[in-house]
């Protein structure tokens, strides 16, 4: 039950700081009051957006991480299984 509390809680409050971080970023009311930070957060809103480009030290963690399994289309046995088609009764 406490669990089940942290973890709602902790949704809630990342929910909250994405919605701040979009209103402020998208000059809000607070983008007057706070302009550092409104330019913090506009910049945040567009890499949460997928308009900005991934930060250098995001793209060398990602590069840096070896593939633990090959693809599943360049396995042997990809093309050996097959789905088993209906039989005639299921046919209309």
């Amino acid at each position: 039950m406490f669990v089940t509390i942290v973890v709602t809680a902790v949704i809630v409050v990342v929910a909250l700081a994405i919605i701040a971080v979009v209103a402020v970023g998208m000059n809000g009311a607070m983008a007057d009051k706070a302009p550092e930070l409104a330019d913090v957060m506009a910049n945040t809103a567009r890499h949460l957006n997928g308009d900005a480009e991934p930060p250098k030290v995001l793209v060398d963690l990602f590069e840096e991480i070896p593939e633990l399994r090959p693809s599943a289309r360049s396995a042997d046995s990809a093309s050996a299984v097959r789905p088993s088609p209906a039989p005639a009764s299921d046919r209309r």
